[in-house]
């Protein structure tokens, strides 16, 4: 770090000089010619921002940049952002009055749909503006981005985990939580005002080592009225809820989408800044400044959400602030409310610029944020289950961009930021069971259990305290090498992470079903012990990047490059990231595109340290109903993870796109091909040991005596995370936007996709058998079968209409959306075991498989037990929503998704009813800008 502070300190010393040359100048206005002071400027290539006079005017220093152009991006809020291409000439630019237009309804153009960008910082970056958040009815995040080409269209609701995926097709799973979507989006990055939302300290779950990562949350089943909706995924009813998230992405139902300036999508490759990634990123940039009041409320078939904001501005010296609140309360069913999900949202931003010439621009973000979730006591449900997710959390975060008025540096900017929050998960459940027997042995060994009373209160508590804190500094310049100007940046950054909770708290007296030992067998019995999670070792993560921008003439035509390599240091391995993303401008209707990268996302915490595994194998249960002349004997097995050798997952993108310009059409296309690998997941491994076998013989007043018998031996199964994932995703995207129609005021969106993902472990699978053959030696009880082995497809379009008249302030959204297609393949022989294990652990091959042999014969999966919910043909849905602005200040919109009440279903090899569209859901908002 010393060596980092010198050179951070000959930098500033080599742009000490001040500079005189060149400006872009100009003054903002409004439409009615009255100037905007503290205005947004950002020079796109040379990260520089500035800020407007009182009268609106602005001076931003661009020396030895002549004869290149420059992106300006100029905001305000309330105001429809600017983006203006400048040419530089030799004395400077001076732009004249730049007008920026109200955000309102009776503007002649507003954004509809969400559009590529090859301005961005990606060829596939989309664009998601203000101008279409104001339009979309939404109650976080994740509802904003229905507008991802190939996305199904879900109905606001926040009665699931709502993770992103992008890029990738898996065949949907019963719960929503598959190995693969949950490595998925835990490679999207979620960054938020420059920083990262991390999820990688998030530990809420039981010991993934007894059930695998997917199934180690605290769960339970929906209950309520026969009838009552239950969430589905891709049409497949989700059984089971978890409010818990841990192992994936971050949860979106946590950001609320009211003061959310722009979203900007990366499906394909980043630029080099942004590390700890595999999937892509999602981009949020926030108001901050001075800004009226806005109001906004929403209600929905099952929710109600409230948001305000509002921006002053204390003095011209003292800045702005901006502050905001939001509150949501939703049920899963307003006839049933046993289940329910609230949430409230505040921050607080403070912006100013300091010195002569505004150089140094400064904003300090406060937020926090509190969450209850859960199941609540059903009367009619006899166990009286009770399941809660709180959590609340809290960040502070300080960005400062100082303009260098130096020959080569341009700019510098410092983001740090810290959060923290507390997760509680709980479940409780009444037990009515004869007796308990009860262990709390936590070394390898037989142990001496205990007795309890069997009609208990199941108790389980995960209690997570997860930190993080971060640090980024980054460098702007620019420099010539013979006519190409480069424009560089280049940075470091360190990220710390922890969890300070007190973990799993678990009373041995008090187990839940799955964990509690059977009191009339002797099989092996996961089981559950207290762990510590300040036993996890902090996690560091250091990154190192520097990337190039720049243009060169090629056949008289622009190619724009944007090259970087990034060097990471996650939990001490070390990874290279090249990147590249470069487009050519055949003519200003057509351009082509091509990308590459590599990028790498680091393990979480809970992956590295999953804490200890144990088995309790009964040995002998003697209970005459008086604990003291009774006695229980255990075999407790304790595997403890080395998770050492866990490597961070790897994904590798190349991209092909074009965009197509003719007559006001406008064409974007995406052709990509990504590989994933070293996905993390949890790995079976089965085990054997001998025990003893006693008999016992009563004693009045004291326990039994002992007498020993034989030996048998006993085998179960644990798993343990390891890098067994890969898979490779192709597909195509492709965006179409119509010119407006003028005699019917129209705009036509057309958008879709097709994805094609071949995906597979690398350990094989194992299944185990009902023990019913005796008398047979060799019979088998565990079944080896090839690794899993899919390939699936998806395919979803829209065709939009947007009519939009802004003499009246009206604007009316027609979407007809299509399941194309939805398809998952298996290999034929996925059914078909290679091997297996006799009841006593003997590993037997099996060369030519035949499936009427007694011994193995019953370990054949028919086709119809593996094949996947497949769409059998096109399934349509439509959705409508109408907004009215009355004197640019009042709102009023109504929304309803599946507008027909089309309700299509099919019937999957199992014999189950799949309905794949929702019912209607109807929402209505109302918005006031005071």
């Amino acid at each position: 770090m010393k060596r980092v502070y010198i050179f951070v300190l000959l930098l500033f010393a080599i742009s000490a000089q001040a500079q005189q040359g060149m400006f872009i100048e100009g003054k903002v206005i409004d439409q009615q010619n009255k100037p905007i002071p503290s205005a947004n400027i950002k020079i796109i290539e040379t990260n520089q921002y500035g800020i407007t006079a009182p009268d609106g005017s602005f001076k931003l220093p661009v020396k030895n940049l002549s004869n290149n152009t420059l992106t300006l991006e100029f905001t305000f809020i309330s105001y429809q952002k600017l983006v203006k291409k400048v040419l530089i000439s030799g004395n400077g630019t001076n732009l004249g009055n730049v007008i920026l237009k109200e955000l309102n309804l009776s503007l002649e153009t507003i954004d509809i749909n969400a559009k590529r960008n090859y301005e961005g910082q990606s060829n596939s970056s989309l664009i998601i503006s203000r101008d279409i958040i104001e339009q979309t009815p939404a109650l976080s995040v994740a509802d904003l981005l229905n507008q991802l080409p190939n996305r199904k269209i879900v109905a606001p609701s926040l009665q699931s985990v709502q993770n992103i995926t992008l890029r990738s097709s898996f065949a949907p799973t019963t719960n929503g939580r598959g190995a693969f979507e949950m490595n998925n989006s835990f490679g999207v990055a979620i960054i938020v005002d420059g920083n990262a939302i991390s999820n990688n300290m998030n530990m809420q779950s039981f010991n993934p080592g007894l059930l695998g990562a997917g199934n180690s949350l605290i769960s339970g089943s929906y209950s309520g009225l026969n009838g009552a909706a239950t969430p589905s995924v891709n049409g497949s009813p989700v059984t089971s809820y978890s409010g818990d998230f841990a192992f994936s992405g971050t949860d979106l139902r946590q950001i609320p989408a009211d003061n959310i300036e722009n979203i900007e999508v990366i499906s394909g490759v980043a630029p080099a800044k942004y590390g700890d990634l595999t999937d892509g990123a999602v981009i949020i940039d926030r108001q901050a400044g001075k800004a009226p009041g806005y109001l906004r409320m929403q209600i929905r078939d099952n929710a109600t959400s409230y948001g305000y904001s509002q921006g002053f501005k204390i003095s011209e010296k003292a800045g702005a602030v901006n502050v905001g609140i939001n509150y949501v309360n939703s049920f899963g069913d307003n006839r049933d409310r046993l289940k329910a999900y609230k949430r409230i949202n505040t921050s607080a931003m403070y912006s100013n610029s300091f010195g002569i010439e505004k150089r140094l621009k400064n904003t300090l973000s406060l937020d926090y944020g509190r969450n209850l979730d859960g199941l609540r006591g059903d009367n009619d449900d006899i166990t009286r289950t009770i399941l809660r997710f709180d959590s609340w959390n809290f960040s502070v975060a300080n960005r400062s961009n100082y303009r260098i008025n130096s020959n080569f540096l341009k700019s510098a900017s410092l983001n740090l930021r810290y959060a923290e929050g507390h997760q509680v998960s709980y479940r409780e459940q009444f037990r009515n069971e004869p007796y308990l027997i009860v262990s709390d042995a936590t070394t390898t060994g037989i142990h001496e259990g205990s007795y309890a009373p069997g009609i208990y209160t199941a108790a389980s508590l995960i209690d997570g305290r997860p930190v993080n804190a971060s640090a980024k500094l980054d460098f702007n310049a620019d420099f010539k090498m013979g006519e190409i100007t480069h424009f560089l940046g280049f940075g470091v950054s360190y990220d710390y992470g922890v969890n300070k909770g007190d973990g799993q708290v678990l009373d041995p007296s008090r187990p839940r079903a799955q964990t509690a030992a059977a009191t009339t067998s002797l099989t092996p019995n996961r089981s559950e012990r207290y762990y510590d999670f300040n036993l996890a070792v902090p996690q560091r993560n250091v990154g190192f990047y520097l990337e190039d921008l720049f243009k060169v003439k090629m056949f008289n035509r622009d190619l724009n490059v944007r090259a970087g390599l990034r060097y990471d240091i996650q939990n001490a391995l070390p990874s290279f990231s090249p990147r590249l993303n470069m487009n050519y401008a055949v003519d200003q209707n057509l351009r082509f595109g091509f990308s590459y990268g590599l990028s790498f996302k680091s393990p979480s915490l809970g992956q590295r340290y999953p804490g200890p595994t144990y088995f309790e194998i009964p040995i002998i249960n003697s209970f005459n109903g008086n604990a003291a002349e009774s006695i229980y004997l255990v075999y407790v097995n304790r595997y403890d993870h080395n998770s050492s050798n866990l490597k961070s997952s790897k994904s590798q993108t190349f991209e092909f796109t074009s965009q197509l310009k003719l007559k006001e059409f406008n064409l974007s296309l995406s052709l990509f091909n990504k590989q994933n690998r070293n996905g993390i997941n949890t790995i079976s491994q089965r085990n054997y040991v001998k025990l003893p076998t006693y008999v016992a013989t009563i004693r009045p007043g004291q326990q039994p005596m002992l007498t020993q018998t034989g030996t048998r031996i006993v085998g179960f199964q644990y798993s343990y995370f390891g890098n067994d994932l890969l898979s490779d995703n192709q597909g195509v995207e492709l965006i179409l936007n119509t010119p407006k129609i003028k005699a019917i005021s129209t705009t036509f969106n057309v958008s879709g996709g097709l994805f094609r993902t071949n995906y597979e472990t690398k350990s094989p699978k194992l299944d185990s058998f009902e023990d019913n053959g005796s008398t047979r030696p060799d019979y088998a009880i565990i079944g080896y079968y090839e690794p899993e082995k899919r390939v699936s497809f998806l395919s979803n379009a829209r065709i939009s209409s947007s009519t939009h008249i802004p003499k009246i302030s009206l604007i009316v959204n027609f979407i007809a959306e299509f399941s194309l297609l939805q398809k998952t393949v298996q290999s034929e022989t996925a059914g078909i075991p290679y091997a297996y294990l006799t009841r006593e652990g003997r590993y037997i091959d099996i060369p030519n498989f035949d499936a009427l042999n007694l011994d193995y014969g019953h370990l054949y999966k028919p086709a119809s037990e593996i094949n996947e919910n497949n769409i059998p043909r096109v399934i349509p849905n439509f959705h409508l929503s109408l907004a009215k602005e009355i004197k640019k200040r009042f709102r009023f919109s109504f929304n309803v998704y599946n507008v027909f009440n089309y309700q299509p279903y099919y019937i999957n090899t199992s014999g189950s009813y799949i309905y794949p569209s929702s019912a209607p859901s109807f929402g209505a908002e109302i918005s006031i800008k005071l």
